[in-house]
């Protein structure tokens, strides 16, 4: 899944700063602005609720929910 030209959101719908290529991403921690990497593909880190992508700054988990039909991809909190 390539997501590379995708509007980024946060679960509220703010736009957030990030860098995709391909199906990977790189933004900054919500809560204390540490780099975090996720990846858009089945059962990798970050791909959803069950794979949550760690920072490792703060340790909050993140996880990914694209939306290919519009073309955005929201970065939620657990």
């Amino acid at each position: 899944m390539k997501i590379t030209d995708f509007l980024v959101m946060d679960s509220n719908g703010n736009n957030v700063q990030a860098d995709a290529h391909g199906n990977i991403i790189a933004f900054a921690c919500c809560t204390c602005s540490h780099p975090v990497l996720a990846i858009a593909q089945v059962n990798q880190r970050g791909s959803d609720e069950a794979h949550p992508s760690a920072c490792k700054g703060c340790g909050q988990n993140h996880f990914l929910d694209v939306r290919n039909h519009a073309s955005k991809l929201y970065i939620h909190q657990l």
